[in-house]
């Protein structure tokens, strides 16, 4: 019976002594997040439109495993959605991109700046200078050691086969000479994805005049898969022409729970279901994945 008890004793010290060794082992991987949140695999495109409440913020995860933001969220529950999304130990984000400087799209990207390795900028050039909060944003940008790039051009980047087309600005914000231009939510950076025939285009806070600009210059070429809604799906965006144009199998509305602006508008809600697009809301299903395969094949959670 003694020797029973030794050999129990120093099997738990011999259990013990390898959980300590694994726990502290660097070279063990270990995450607090199931496995399949984790890196994508090679041959898929994937995009998580992030639940930040009543803002904006999606990243993006590349086949060769780059990984880009579009836009920050209000504040710093910005970090926390990243971490479902991305490995603790990840500190590198190769693409920030900031569509304009609206503060839910924005206000996040001090903290992202502070936390994150960035080593590339892209912003579409608004200064507002008057602005405290944005000042204090903009003295992050230039304090990281990051390529900063200013998009006022049409114009198309290939990242791990994928197609990385901006559509607008295409033209410096501060030579725009229309009044719609100049205004902040029709600055937004707009910009559309292709991977394997499959494209998904990102809107921004792009607003009617902004959307019949787009229609008068690209056509038919602006019909997509997935949609980012402009504007959290507001009464002032996607009107029916552009939706018909658009067609896109998906809708994905990112907009906060009971928000005080009555985002969707319900108006533009069966709109897009008239068009037989399959909708999508971050306040109702929370962060939205969407992964696109080397076959096309398109899935959606």
């Amino acid at each position: 019976m003694k020797k029973a008890i030794i050999f129990i004793f120093i099997l738990l010290l011999v259990v013990l002594g390898l959980l300590w060794f694994i726990k502290k082992d660097p070279s063990t991987p270990h995450s607090t997040r199931p496995p399949d949140s984790l890196s994508v695999a090679q041959d898929k495109l994937k995009i998580t439109y992030l639940d930040v409440g009543q803002g904006d913020a999606s990243f993006v995860e590349f086949p060769d495993s780059e990984q880009m933001l579009v836009d920050c969220a209000v504040d710093g529950r910005i970090l926390e959605a990243l971490g479902r999304v991305m490995d603790y130990y990840d500190h590198d984000i190769d693409y920030l991109l900031v569509t304009h400087p609206d503060s839910d799209h924005y206000g996040g990207c001090a903290e992202v700046l502070k936390r994150f390795d960035v080593k590339n900028i892209l912003y579409n050039g608004t200064k507002k200078e008057y602005d405290d909060f944005w000042v204090s944003f903009w003295q992050s940008v230039q304090a990281e050691q990051a390529k900063y790039i200013e998009v006022d051009h049409e114009d198309t980047w290939e990242i791990a086969s994928t197609s990385l087309h901006f559509l607008y600005p295409d033209q410096p914000l501060a030579l725009a000479t229309s009044t719609w231009q100049k205004e902040s939510n029709n600055g937004s950076i707009v910009f559309e994805l292709n991977y394997n025939g499959k494209e998904a285009l990102f809107m921004g806070d792009a607003e009617i005049d902004l959307e019949k600009y787009l229609l008068s210059t690209y056509g038919e070429q602006l019909d997509t898969d997935i949609l980012k809604i402009g504007h959290h799906g507001s009464a002032g965006a996607s009107y029916q022409e552009f939706v018909d144009v658009v067609s896109p199998e998906y809708s994905i509305f990112s907009v906060g729970k009971k928000n005080q602006y009555g985002h969707p508008s319900l108006r533009v809600v069966k709109r897009l279901e008239r068009a037989s697009s399959t909708i999508w809301r971050t306040d109702l299903q929370g962060d939205i994945t969407v992964e696109i395969s080397e076959n096309g094949e398109i899935v959606i959670n």
